[in-house]
């Protein structure tokens, strides 16, 4: 397991967070949230990049903020990358912002790094079986290796504004080619979705009742044997479709078996609560038999409570295996989450992070963020009151 301890960069003061098999931060506006996922992103590809390059030691952090649109000052910030001993529960540096850079800590770790690689490179292409008659240089293999390695392992990152690119369509193109005032990141997931809509052109969303199809360079939506352009479509649709899409494909083409972070801002944006949950069921069910993980970014407790069903679920079947067919009646075997494979956060308006799991439960403290619903029952009460009280 990963960790990263950030302190004193833009709204966060203090933050201590596992990175386990999913991340998840919940928080009021402003709070952080959108950092802290980005920070995760910025930092874990940093570690592959500098693991595998043999003289490069340091990164540029502004070059990375910038890519995701972040402008904090940071002369005051500390942040830590850990990794966690193989058979042991020590923790060790692997990188460290120190001034303006990145830098790369555990040489042990990058020689392990790199001679995994290595040994990628030279399996893959001994694999190959290529015709005498083309000329084809082991040199020119190993770069077309190295840029599918690194696409195939860096983080992806989900805006929340993915409803521009259901909205724009046609014109990703053109999006991606001009000097569009765009932060790379926005860009980069356009590019993502272009590749995923023709590579997957078609597929079936069951649990959504819908059905997407990409034909002469048009979304289109099918409800039955309704058919509407994605532009056209509501609003939640426009939000789905491209995070559906992209993460299909992201899953589908890793072919190096070393997993990567899929950062989800906002998953439930405009979705009716039943969505909300379908899709974290969609999501579990997509990455649960894979080494990606996934980090999520919300202001849902639809999204906790659907999670916690789901750790709920792993935990009645450790509990009384003897029940595993009833339990799989209720939620299928392959949407349940570990309780020690997630980590919850409230980001908090005081700048710090609290995890919200509950130890004696093994679940999710839901409570802890529904302040408002106490709020809401307390002036429904008195206002009740009031009103039968002549």
């Amino acid at each position: 397991m990963e960790k990263l301890i950030v302190k004193n960069f833009g709204p966060i003061k203090e933050a201590e967070i596992d990175l386990t098999k999913y991340v998840v931060f919940i928080g009021d506006t402003s709070t952080g949230k959108s950092v802290l996922a980005k920070l995760i992103a910025i930092f874990r590809d940093s570690f592959n990049f500098l693991s595998i390059q043999k003289d490069i030691q340091i990164i540029d952090f502004k070059k990375e903020l910038k890519k995701y649109n972040i402008n904090f000052n940071f002369d005051d910030s500390e942040i830590i990358y850990f990794g966690k001993k193989v058979n042991s529960n020590d923790y060790i540096k692997l990188l460290e912002l120190k001034k303006d850079k990145i830098r790369l800590l555990n040489e042990t770790n990058k020689e392990e790094f790199l001679k995994l690689f290595d040994n990628i490179q030279n399996e893959t292409f001994e694999k190959l079986s290529l015709p005498t008659y083309i000329d084809f240089k082991k040199e020119q293999f190993l770069e077309i290796f190295y840029n599918d390695f690194f696409k195939s392992i860096n983080s992806t990152y989900f805006p929340a504004e993915r409803i521009l690119y259901s909205l724009t369509g046609n014109s990703l193109s053109g999006l991606m080619a001009n000097n569009v005032a765009l932060p790379d990141c926005y860009k980069e997931f356009a590019a993502k979705y272009e590749v995923a809509r023709k590579e997957i052109s078609q597929i079936k969303y069951t649990a959504f009742n819908i059905e997407y199809n990409f034909e002469n360079g048009l979304d289109e939506i099918y409800f039955g044997d309704n058919k509407i352009l994605l532009n056209e479509a509501s609003s939640g649709i426009q939000s789905l479709i491209p995070l559906l899409i992209v993460l299909e494909n992201e899953i589908s083409k890793n072919d190096f078996d070393t997993g990567k972070f899929l950062i989800l801002e906002e998953p439930e944006l405009n979705l009716f609560p039943i969505k909300q949950k379908r899709l974290i069921d969609h999501i579990s069910l997509k990455t649960n038999n894979t080494k990606h993980k996934i980090v999520i970014t919300t202001h849902s407790p639809y999204i906790l409570s659907a999670l916690d069903t789901l750790i709920l679920a792993k935990n009645t079947f450790n509990e009384h295996p003897d029940l595993k067919g009833e339990i799989n009646s209720i939620v299928s075997e392959d949407k349940w989450i570990d309780y020690e494979d997630i980590s919850v956060y409230e980001v908090r308006n005081d700048g710090k992070v609290y995890s919200i799991k509950n130890e004696e439960f093994r679940s999710i403290d839901t409570n802890a963020i529904d302040g408002v619903s106490d709020i809401i029952s307390e002036e429904f009460d008195k206002l009740t009151e009031l009103r039968y009280a002549q």
